[in-house]
């Protein structure tokens, strides 16, 4: 099994991830070369070849800062990565090789996102999981499947006279201005425009920005991607002023609305912790549960450090995010959310 960096992209290596049942957006080759041209990372995308099969790919980014590290994850700013494997010998062989460049790089640590674990002795760190509601083209079938409740808190924001529209690069400030006023509240800090300006430009058929407003005020917004049937929502937030009028629910339905009629087969409410304010949300429309095994290579010599900000460890920090002025969070928060991708 003969293991390589991809150079560029390749239009074979995404035919592959288009036909693994496990591949996601950031598997794709054009997401690496997204993340190594636009956004500044020392990218390897390891393809695993018989003869001129693929086999596997993995895709890695080095990410190394004073603050948090010098690691590797697989895959940066997606909640899903590890290897797409077609044998047990060519998984074996793209892990063997992402252990050889993390030593090289003198690495402390390959974070594997996986939904299933992978067949080697690694740390495991669970608690995390996604949530996947199947669609359907009719959206009236969709409708009639959700709770009343659901339903009525949909109406509630069309009685408010909450509207909902879509589009691409046109709504990118209206989504990434509510966006980091919510991210401050939070106490996390931002991921830069830049990504999702990327997001947009590399792939302005598979992503979209959705928006609900209130007159002319945007109250809410989402960025989405869809790849394969699947949509990803990886960033949602709404104005907390306007809850009682239930955009948030709003805004969920008409992107289901919207994929449901395109032929998606499948939509992800995105990454929550279990038993959380926001899994409690996303609960309530149903969806199937699917816990995400995020496996961790330690390097000989180190211990593990897991960087995660609703960790108690890090409480102090968050409020005292949520004190910064806003300019500052927007400011800051790119910086310091470039070494948590």
């Amino acid at each position: 099994m003969d293991v390589r960096v991809l150079e560029g992209s390749d239009r074979a290596c995404d035919e592959f991830v288009r036909a693994q049942a496990a591949g996601k957006m950031c598997h794709r080759p054009a997401w690496s070369e997204m993340l190594r041209c636009d956004l500044g990372y020392d990218v390897f995308y390891l393809v695993a070849r018989e003869g001129e099969e693929i086999r596997g790919v993995l895709p890695l980014t080095h990410v190394k800062s004073w603050l948090f590290g010098n690691r590797m994850v697989s895959q940066a700013f997606g909640n899903y990565g590890g290897p797409l494997a077609a044998s047990r010998e060519a998984m074996d062989a793209l892990f063997a090789r992402a252990v050889e460049l993390a030593t090289e790089r003198n690495c402390e640590s390959i974070e594997f996102r996986n939904i299933e674990p992978m067949p080697f002795d690694l740390q495991l760190h669970e608690g995390k999981i996604c949530m996947h509601l199947a669609l359907t083209s009719d959206p009236e079938e969709l409708w009639k499947r959700f709770s009343p409740k659901v339903r009525s808190q949909v109406r509630k924001a069309w009685k408010s006279n909450i509207t909902a529209a879509s589009g691409g690069a046109e709504l990118l400030d209206d989504f990434y201005r509510v966006y980091t006023i919510r991210m401050r509240q939070l106490g996390t800090p931002p991921y830069s425009r830049a990504l999702t300006a990327s997001v947009l430009a590399r792939f302005p058929d598979e992503s979209r920005v959705f928006v609900t407003r209130l007159g002319d005020q945007v109250v809410g917004a989402s960025f989405t991607m869809c790849f394969n049937g699947f949509v990803e929502i990886p960033w949602a937030a709404t104005l907390v002023e306007y809850n009682s009028l239930c955009p948030n629910n709003l805004l969920y339905w008409s992107v289901m609305e919207h994929y449901g009629r395109t032929g998606a087969s499948a939509f992800d409410f995105g990454r929550c912790t279990a038993e959380g304010a926001t899994y409690r949300f996303k609960k309530q429309w149903e969806p199937e549960p699917v816990p995400l095994h995020y496996q961790y290579w330690v390097r000989p010599g180190h211990e593990l450090t897991i960087l995660a900000p609703d960790e108690s460890k890090y409480r102090r920090k968050v409020e005292m995010w949520k004190k910064l002025p806003l300019w500052v969070t927007r400011l800051v928060g790119p910086r310091l959310s470039r070494s948590l991708p």
